[in-house]
């Protein structure tokens, strides 16, 4: 199957499949609407006749009224193209025409397949072409040959601005606008959703706000996190995390800083290729996803794939939830795509208890990182990386190992916490909290300072001391003494990629020291 690329210019590249006179073009998109537009632009400009069909309306040329379409099923249609449009005398190559038909992907059976052949081989000599709209086509073995398969992109900046500028045209003169120079938040905000959706959650903000101003944003923003949320397997965070949430890790927050810096047209223009994505692997709890979101930071959107979620019982049905989740991801960009704890889901991916789908998904998944051209830092978080295989490794920048944290980690973890609850560290005992706590994880130290502040409640006490803290500490069994010989493992691994942290003895020999050595 010839696969062709969700990119900008998808569209041009469906044109110039017509223009060529592929036989049967496969259309994957949920737009209807907006890809019947295309289509019939695209035939209007070559000079074709334009048809679309459907099941319940039959055949129908241009804009005539359905109840003067030929009502025909999936195969006759297919038989219908074949004779009534055949060449005839003055037409030696036939009338051109394009015909757009909707939803044949549940009927295939193998005479609707047989159908479709027939009209791959029957329309190689003429001016038609067949283009099969779906927003999901699994294709038959019997039809992988030939046929190319067009992703249809999500609408860009352009589209979405002039259908916010035609939305602004409808609306009564009842209706105050003013967006304040707002407007580009807006439109950025509406990224990632399909042109009915954001016509739909403009609509819900001037009808909760009597106005479109810029309390649209925020309430867009939380739309699409809904939207995309029950979409499938992505998650939207309009807001993310700081560095200065992030306890030690400083080799791996100065490289993702030099990263960023280089994702712009200064950059570019330098002769930097912006890194694709990092791999980040380590002890469970100790800062992994509290990086991914540091990383998009306040400046990109940040879209968790749920690689689990991708998993559906039907043929095909995986990898184009694969495909629709990473079309998402760049309509949205630029962005952060982070996939968390990505061996569950394709740690060992052969495909060998499956019937192949997790190998398809994962070949999915490395195609686009190889080829895509958008704006995409992918983040990806591993607590065990001995399943994922080489090949999806080598696709990220960097990898880098997150170890336990070390006793000036630990001191600057808890500074943190207590501080977020309105404590200043220098009103506590640290380094014996420090010393107590020795063999956490990030998360263990975040839980002592919690279990601190519910012990002290309960007990009445005006507030927490270093004594609160230290019966804390003394509760939990860590990680550290639970899965002694998986953080060993990780640890023999971690030789293969770049520590964290500038004072953390595990990681590869040649970094452990400088960040100047990178």
């Amino acid at each position: 199957m010839n696969k062709q690329q969700t990119q900008t210019g998808t569209i041009d590249q469906l044109g110039v499949l017509i223009r060529a006179r592929y036989p049967v073009i496969v259309v994957e998109s949920h737009e209807e609407s907006r890809v019947e537009a295309v289509i019939k632009a695209m035939a209007d400009s070559q000079g074709k006749a334009f048809y679309s069909w459907t099941m319940t309306a039959g055949l129908v040329e241009g804009n005539e009224r359905p109840e003067s379409a030929k009502r025909l099923d999936p195969v006759a249609v297919f038989q219908y193209i074949l004779k009534e449009f055949a060449p005839k005398d003055g037409e030696p190559h036939g009338k051109p025409a394009i015909f757009l038909l909707k939803d044949v992907h549940p009927y295939l059976q193998p005479q609707v397949i047989r159908s479709i052949r027939d009209a791959f081989f029957g329309l190689q000599s003429r001016h038609q072409t067949v283009v099969l709209l779906s927003p999901n086509f699994n294709m038959p073995e019997e039809l992988k040959k030939g046929i190319p398969v067009v992703d249809f992109p999500l609408p860009g900046k352009e589209q979405l601005e002039a259908q916010m500028e035609a939305f602004i045209a409808r609306l009564p003169n009842t209706v105050t606008v003013h967006l304040n120079g707002g407007r580009e938040r807006l439109i950025r905000a509406l990224q990632g959703l399909t042109e009915v959706e954001a016509d739909a959650v403009l609509a819900q903000a001037v009808v909760a706000s009597r106005a479109l101003d810029e309390r649209a944003i925020a309430f867009v923003l939380k739309e699409k996190a809904r939207i995309i949320k029950e979409s499938g397997a992505l998650e939207y965070y309009p807001e993310q995390a700081s560095y200065s949430e992030i306890g030690g890790l400083d080799l791996l927050k100065e490289w993702a800083a030099e990263a960023e810096a280089a994702v712009s047209d200064e950059a570019a223009a330098f002769g930097i290729e912006p890194p694709k994505g990092v791999l980040l692997v380590g002890v469970p709890g100790c800062g992994k996803s509290l990086t991914a979101k540091a990383i998009a930071g306040s400046n990109r959107p940040l879209l968790r794939l749920d690689v689990g979620a991708l998993f559906g019982s039907l043929v095909g049905q995986s990898e184009a939830q694969a495909r629709n989740a990473l079309k998402v991801a760049e309509a949205v960009a630029p962005c952060v795509l982070w996939i968390d704890e990505i061996e569950k889901a394709l740690g060992g991916a052969g495909g060998e208890h499956d019937g192949g789908t997790s190998k398809r998904v994962l070949g999915t998944i490395l195609t686009w990182m190889e080829e895509t051209s958008a704006p995409i830092f992918v983040v990806a978080t591993a607590n065990d990386i001995s399943t994922l295989r080489p090949e999806l490794i080598r696709r990220f920048t960097e990898k880098f190992f997150i170890d336990l944290p070390n006793a000036s980690a630990r001191r600057e973890i808890l500074s943190i916490h207590l501080g977020k609850r309105g404590r200043k560290a220098e009103a506590f005992e640290l380094e014996a909290v420090v010393k107590a706590t020795d063999g956490f994880t990030g998360s263990e130290v975040e839980d002592v300072v919690q279990a601190a502040l519910r012990r002290a409640f309960k007990a009445h006490k005006s507030d927490i001391d270093t004594g609160d803290l230290l019966a804390a500490a003394s509760q939990v069994v860590p990680l550290a003494q639970t899965m002694s010989e998986e953080i060993a493992a990780m640890r023999q691994w971690a030789t293969r990629a770049r520590p964290a942290s500038s004072d953390q003895t595990t990681g590869a020999p040649q970094f452990t020291g400088s960040a100047l050595e990178f």
